[in-house]
């Protein structure tokens, strides 16, 4: 609990004003106790007084007459407001009430509950401020600090430690328009205030923008709202920990995992989350930003952006319109081709298995196996094609297609002249003798070592029109061998000290580089298409960000970066779950798991063995109802596909991608869906069963659409689970004895079967 007047719910003990009273019926005028801005209309100061009774009969008039608001000619009040009494704006079906001294923010909803309230006092916690408004002057921010990808922990700052202030008090308040802007006092000794702007945005959204006056100096802008214990955090993109981050404290920074520890990896970050406590936020921008999720304060929580501005944009609401809402702005993943959904092998590059020697015999007797076999699979991937001959490559896309399979090939938004046979030879050197790389402060291409092991890379400076214009041939060439899509990797690489044509930092364009990368390769596919008949091309990727119109609004799907071969939480095949839902409510539903697992590096064992034949077919069950069904694993020492095990680990993916194949009209269908409605295909259980679906289970299962219910089994040796059942009836996979929902059952999993359920009475696959 934080300062007085905040209860044990998050909720402020102040009694409902007339004037509020009157606003929630559509009557907007002044009691004599409120500045109240309605209709975009501000009524203050001296000028109350004059227009109180002629607002008043308005009022009235309306209200006899049907009306459900006062007609905007409140739009002549006096643009001042001075007093001591609160400011309310009301903007559709909500209100803000802004109390002068001390200054506080509190969101009210239609019943004149608050929605969302910054804390009432400044109190620090584990040595961070809460206010609720604050911003730090000085460099070296602590918790901003730019994680240093060699390190386990953030580069130290020798810098001083940052003053910080908060906001106090209201100096003034002005309409402008359709926008309210406040003035508010700091206890900075250089003067300097905070400019807060209250406006309307698109489908009832609010926005929040502070100012620092006198930005020079001025390293980060925070604000702190109360929290009750109730309280859930859901969304934030790629996170593994859980759907619901109450407790967590974390950055908004797009990074790949910092050797040897995978548990680091933050591929694609979504500075947007979703409250039970009904309503959503998102954090506008790219910059760097630090969340603080009832991590510190119990009765808090806390969000710091980088830079001397920040942006708030809030809907008020249940789950779903909050969902709605934010993934209109933020975009939605755009239908993939009917045959991507299908079953798809990968044959990856195994860094000591293969190098770039025999690579091209083991692409070579996959086709001949696909050729003598009729297995199910739509779509097999090389991603070493770049490194063999082109007539071999079309050669192969042309045997594939014969028997019905697409081929994906590969692109990286790096160059680098390394062993793992993805880039075209004379493609680096091409890159930076020609400009089209990131540069050092000298004007040099800066040069960072290869994740790929031996070599040099540089990272392809998507704001140079030259290296657009190149990257635009390098799609061309891919699609022209006859490959229906590309995995379009990497996007971390973004280093801070990195200068870019339109003048942009490493810092300033980290988390906005994977948005450049996803749209100028969006701009690339659709400039060949024009071209070629409108032919359909499917790319996936790997980093992302969510800002407004992010890198989901140019995707067909995402992978989740490079999941460790093993059965931990936090890595392993359990973070595929959590890692999936939280980046489907924030618009990226498109989400394809690498079957069997990646990384091989660990901090307990350095070099670990290949997926072995108990992961994979968890892996794979665990796969077989999410939008993609891919088998891409064990980057070390080259994939094991489905034939490299024994006949029994062989027949059971073939199970898993039949029930994927079944599964694939309901995924199209729900996809359609989901980009009218933002309601993805895959849904935590706490979209269904709000009471349940934040339990232990809610991390480990969740629902294909509102019928077909996904309980895998992510521990190693588990023979039975326990599964959370959403109200109503269930059968397990719709033929079993009727289980009645709103509990928790203990079902057996015996490690040929993968736990799932339908509605009773629905037949969805």
């Amino acid at each position: 609990m934080i300062g007085s007047g905040l209860s044990a719910s998050g909720r402020t003990g102040r009694p409902t004003s007339f004037a509020q009273q009157s606003a929630r019926q559509g009557l907007t005028f002044d009691t004599g106790r409120s500045a109240v801005v309605g209709n975009a209309a501000l009524v203050t100061g001296r000028a109350r007084d004059r227009v109180r009774w002629a607002l008043a009969a308005a009022a009235l008039a309306a209200a006899l007459a049907g009306s459900a608001a006062l007609p905007g000619s409140a739009a002549g009040a006096s643009p001042e407001a001075t007093g001591r009494s609160p400011v309310v704006f009301k903007s559709g079906k909500s209100t803000v009430v802004v109390r002068r001294r001390p200054y506080r923010l509190t969101i009210e909803g239609r019943d004149g509950r608050d929605v969302l309230s910054t804390i009432p006092s400044t109190r620090r916690h584990a040595g961070v401020p809460y206010a609720g408004l604050s911003y730090s002057v000085g460099e070296g921010e602590p918790e901003l600090a730019v994680p240093d990808l060699e390190a386990e922990t953030p580069n130290p700052s020798s810098t001083p430690a940052p003053r910080r202030y908060s906001a106090r008090r209201v100096l003034s308040a002005r309409r402008t328009g359709r926008r309210l802007r406040l003035t508010l006092a700091t206890g900075d000794p250089a003067g300097r205030t905070i400019t807060l702007t209250i406006a309307p945005g698109r489908s009832g959204t609010l926005r929040l923008a502070a100012a620092v006056s006198g930005p020079a100096g001025v390293s980060a802008v925070a604000a702190s709202f109360a929290s009750g214990p109730d309280e859930a955090f859901h969304g934030f993109g790629g996170r593994r920990e859980s759907t619901d981050l109450r407790g967590r404290s974390f950055q908004n920074w797009v990074l790949d995992y910092r050797f040897p520890d995978a548990s680091t990896g933050y591929y694609a970050p979504h500075p947007s989350f979703v409250s039970s406590r009904g309503y959503g936020l998102l954090l506008e921008g790219t910059q760097m930003a630090r969340w603080r999720l009832a991590s510190d304060a119990p009765g808090a929580w806390r969000i710091s952006s980088a830079g001397a501005r920040i942006a708030l944009t809030v809907v008020r609401g249940p789950a779903r319109r909050a969902i709605r809402v934010l993934t209109s702005l933020t975009g939605r993943h755009r239908l993939p081709p009917s045959w991507s959904v299908g079953a798809a092998l990968s044959r990856t590059i195994g860094v000591i298995g293969d190098g770039q020697g025999g690579y091209g015999d083991k692409v070579a007797n996959d086709v001949s196996r696909l050729e003598r076999r009729r297995w199910p699979v739509k779509a097999y991937m090389f991603e070493g094609w770049a490194g063999l001959p082109r007539p071999f490559v079309r050669d192969v896309v042309a045997r594939l297609r014969a028997r019905g399979i697409r081929s994906l090939l590969y692109l990286r938004s790096f160059v680098s002249d390394d062993i793992a046979g993805t880039e075209t030879p004379g493609a680096f050197e091409e890159a930076l003798s020609r400009g089209y790389v990131a540069r050092t402060a000298s004007g040099a291409p800066y040069l960072f070592p290869s994740p790929f092991l031996t070599s040099q890379a540089a990272v392809i400076d998507f704001t140079n029109p030259e290296a657009v214009a190149w990257w635009r041939t390098r799609v061309a060439d891919l699609l022209d061998t006859g490959a229906s899509g590309f995995m379009n990797d990497f996007g971390e690489q973004v280093l801070p000290d990195m200068h870019f044509r339109d003048g942009s930092s490493g810092v300033t364009m980290h988390n906005r580089y994977p948005v450049l990368q996803a749209r100028v390769t969006r701009e690339a596919i659709d400039a060949w298409r024009a071209r070629n008949g409108g032919r359909p091309v499917f790319f996936f990727q790997r980093a992302g960000y969510g800002s407004r119109s992010g890198s989901s609004a140019y995707e067909n799907a995402v992978f989740p970066g490079d999941e460790t071969v093993d059965w931990q939480r936090g890595t392993g095949l359990p973070s595929i779950v959590p890692d999936m839902l939280n980046r489907a409510v924030g618009g990226a539903p498109g989400f394809t798991t690498d079957i069997g697992g990646y990384s091989q590096f660990t901090p307990t064992d350095p070099v670990m063995p290949p997926t072995g034949r108990e992961l994979f077919t968890r892996w794979a069950q665990a796969a077989a109802l999410t939008p993609f069904f891919r088998v891409h694993n064990s980057g070390l020492s080259g994939v094991r596909m489905p034939w490299d095990f024994d006949r029994v680990t062989e027949r059971r993916w073939i199970r898993m991608a039949a029930l994927h194949g079944r599964a694939k009209p309901l995924i199209l269908r729900l996809w359609r869906r989901f980009l009218r409605t933002g309601i993805p295909m895959t849904r935590p259980l706490w979209l269904a069963d709000p009471g349940g679906g934040r339990g232990p289970r809610g991390d480990d299962q969740w629902l294909l659409g509102p019928d077909v219910l996904v309980a895998p089994v992510l521990t190693r040796g588990q023979r039975a689970r326990p599964v959370r059942l959403p109200p109503g009836c269930w059968r397990r996979q719709g033929r079993g004895r009727v289980l009645r929902g709103g509990r928790t059952v203990r079902i057996p999993a015996p490690l040929g079967q993968l736990p799932w359920f339908v509605r009773c009475g629905k037949r969805p696959l």
